[in-house]
C-alpha cells in the first residue's frame, strides 16, 4: 500500500494546486514532470557508477536494483545493493553529492521481505536488520520484486552462514577452555570438583542453546571426566 499512497498524495497534491490556481499549477505540474522523468535513465546510469567506485578492492556485486518511480515522486531515488561482503545503499542529494550507507554481513540480525499491492508497479520492500539496536536498519522500499527476491536469498542465506560460523566459533573457544583446565589435579584438590562441575555445566549450556548436538556434548564432557 505504500506506494499507492505516494501515489495518491501526489495526485492529490497536484489537483489541489490545479484548483485553487485556477488552472495556472499546471506550469509547476509540467516542470516537476520534466525535472522528475526525463533524463531519468541518465541519473540511474550515473548513480551506478557511484556506487561501483565505493566498492573495495576484491568487493563484487551480487544484485542491484533502484527504487520504482512511484516511491521517489518528490526526492532522489535510492539504489541498493548488495555485494560479496555487506549491503550498500547510496541516494544522491537534490543539489549535488550522495549519501550511503551499509552493513556488513556478519553484522546481520534479520532480512525481511514484503510484496507491494500492484507488484508491477510497486514492487516490493526490504528490510535488513542490524544486529545491534544502536545502529540504524536498512530498509528500501518499493523495489523490482525479482531482484528483492533475489537478495533476500542471499541475505538469508549470509545470515545462517554467520550464525553456524558462531556457533563453530564458541564450541572452539569451549573445547580450548575445557582442554586448558588442569584436571589432572582436581580430585582431591581444594575446589577441583568445582572446576569439573563448572565445565560441564558450560558445555550443557551449549547444548541447551543449540550450540552444539548431544553427540558433541557426550564427547566434550567424555573428555572433562576422562582427564580427571
Amino acid at each position: 500500500m505504500k506506494g499507492l499512497t505516494q501515489l495518491a498524495i501526489a495526485v492529490g497534491i497536484w489537483l489541489a494546486i490545479c484548483v485553487f490556481s485556477l488552472g495556472l499549477g499546471l506550469l509547476p505540474l509540467a516542470i516537476w514532470a520534466l525535472l522528475v522523468f526525463v533524463g531519468a535513465e541518465g541519473r540511474a546510469a550515473r548513480l551506478d557508477a557511484l556506487l561501483d567506485r565505493t566498492l573495495m578492492t576484491g568487493e563484487t556485486v551480487v544484485a542491484r536494483a533502484a527504487q520504482l518511480r512511484v516511491f521517489a515522486l518528490f526526492r532522489r531515488r535510492r539504489i541498493i545493493a548488495i555485494t560479496s561482503s555487506r549491503i550498500l545503499t547510496l541516494q544522491r542529494g537534490l543539489f549535488g553529492g550522495f549519501r550511503m550507507a551499509d552493513m556488513q554481513w556478519k553484522d546481520l540480525r534479520d532480512v525481511r521481505l514484503e510484496e507491494n499491492v500492484l507488484e508491477g508497479l510497486c514492487g516490493s520492500n526490504i528490510a535488513f536488520d542490524h544486529a545491534s539496536q544502536s545502529v540504524q536498519n536498512i530498509v528500501v522500499d518499493g523495489i523490482p520484486s525479482e531482484a528483492a527476491a533475489q537478495m533476500y536469498a542471499r541475505a538469508q542465506y549470509e545470515e545462517q552462514a554467520w550464525e553456524e560460523k558462531r556457533r563453530v566459533h564458541g564450541l572452539e573457544e569451549m573445547r580450548a577452555q575445557s582442554g586448558g583446565v588442569n584436571l589432572g589435579t582436581a580430585v582431591g584438590g581444594s575446589g577441583g570438583g568445582e572446576h569439573i562441575v563448572d565445565e560441564i555445566q558450560r558445555a550443557k549450556g551449549l547444548l541447551d542453546s543449540g550450540a552444539i548436538s548431544d553427540a558433541e556434548f557426550q564427547e566434550m564432557k567424555a573428555k572433562i571426566l576422562g582427564r580427571a
